[in-house]
């Protein structure tokens, strides 16, 4: 995932992502299954608008194929990887807006993420408008003034819908996405090995973002892995030497130096 945005693709991505928890997974099956379900939608022939394209897919994801959200239990980790999604049917929005932007794909059709403050949904586009999709929720289509529902209602109107909301995300911006979710997730639960996972991940898709390293750090020093801490902060510095929380990181840098000497 250090690749060039372009150079992502993400069903294969998210796909390696479901290796840190099930090695074995076989990544040529689900991408065959992707295949097929491409070829189930194409078949209809929808033709070039929007809404008749999303027709056709709902038909086969949600009508044929149940690919629906996880209602009763939102926040098991299996919700966000792909694989388990297409096996059980189930998952959370993000890894079930994947499914829907890789048929999309494979059929060439301008389909994308939008990450809506507190929820991410599907857009379908085409020359004259664009449709809205919530995955979640068997697909169902949301209108404008629905959205800016949702978003109020998540935050008591303390954020607004703004039309940047509706904009497409990146692939890169997908799988942070799936991954916050997932570090979230881990951390609830306590799973700090699996935190630190994620945050690895992470830190190869933003490197520029050295929030992760930060949180690197915090794991392994929970973890009483003062040397691993030590190592991240470092990493830190040398990216960014003249960051916005360089001081900070040097001084809880030198801190942990100073233990690592004690421990000796």
């Amino acid at each position: 995932m250090e690749l060039e945005t372009r150079h992502i693709r993400l069903d294969c991505a998210a796909l390696h992502l479901a290796r840190d928890v099930y090695p074995c997974v076989n990544i040529g099956r689900y991408v065959a299954m992707l295949d097929k379900l491409a070829d189930e939608v194409g078949a209809q022939r929808p033709g070039l608008a929007a809404n008749s394209r999303y027709v056709a897919m709902r038909e086969v994801l949600v009508d044929s194929y149940g690919l629906t959200g996880n209602v009763s239990d939102y926040y098991d980790p299996n919700n966000s990887y792909i694989n388990r999604v297409l096996d059980t049917g189930l998952g959370i929005p993000i890894s079930l807006a994947v499914i829907w932007i890789e048929v999309a794909r494979r059929l060439k059709w301008p389909v994308s993420g939008v990450a809506l403050p507190g929820h991410f949904i599907l857009r379908f586009d085409d020359y004259g408008r664009f449709v809205l999709v919530d995955p979640f929720y068997d697909g169902d289509t949301l209108s404008i003034p629905a959205c800016r529902a949702i978003v109020r209602e998540r935050f008591e109107g303390r954020v607004k819908l703004t039309p940047a909301h509706l904009q497409p995300v990146s692939t890169r911006g997908v799988l942070t996405r799936l991954l916050r979710h997932l570090r979230n997730t881990y951390l609830a639960g306590g799973e700090l090995d699996r935190v630190a996972t994620i945050l690895r991940r992470l830190s190869a898709l933003q490197p520029q973002n050295g929030r992760h390293l930060q949180e690197l750090a915090a794991v392994c020093t929970r973890k009483g892995d003062v040397r691993g801490a030590c190592a991240h902060l470092q990493l830190y510095l040398h990216r960014e030497p003249d960051g916005r929380d360089s001081a900070l990181v040097r001084k809880n840098l030198k801190q942990l130096q100073a233990a690592l000497v004690a421990q000796n």
